[in-house]
């Protein structure tokens, strides 16, 4: 892979999109778990602490298109990467769109750092972990009685 193109000197755009994207890729598996690491992570997970249940619920409010329709919602226990540092979690929740209907029940991936929300990820394949262990999120549904 050359990132200069011979002929005319210049920069060779395709090898430079390649080069960034190879070193994007590996940055972030670097913070990714083998199986036997994120199994081992759910196996020591813990409930979710009040503030951080608290912080999503909030979050929800901006992030939702009717945040005071939400049903059916779980949360799960808190994990930690040991690569990255972070914790993670997953919330389902179903609620309305902008036609009305309920959409059905959508997974999303939050990311904490430092017991603060940092990051989420919607339909996370993480979320669809059969060992992950869950338990109902009262504050998320209680958003429909403010």
């Amino acid at each position: 892979m050359a990132l200069f193109d011979n002929q005319r000197g210049k920069t060779n755009r395709g090898a430079k999109l390649r080069l960034i994207t190879f070193v994007a890729i590996a940055g972030m598996l670097a913070g990714c778990q083998t199986a036997a690491e994120l199994q081992a992570a759910i196996d020591q997970a813990k409930p979710v602490p009040a503030s951080i249940q608290s912080d999503i619920a909030n979050a929800a409010r901006d992030y939702l298109v009717d945040p005071y329709s939400v049903r059916d919602a779980e949360i799960s226990y808190m994990q930690l990467n040991k690569h990255s540092g972070l914790h993670w979690l997953c919330v389902k929740a179903n609620s309305k769109n902008r036609m009305g209907g309920y959409a059905g029940r959508q997974a999303v991936e939050i990311t904490v750092r430092d017991g603060k929300l940092f990051n989420y990820l919607v339909n996370s394949p993480a979320c669809k972990n059969s060992s992950l262990r869950w338990r109902p999120f009262p504050k998320l549904e209680a958003l429909r009685n403010i």
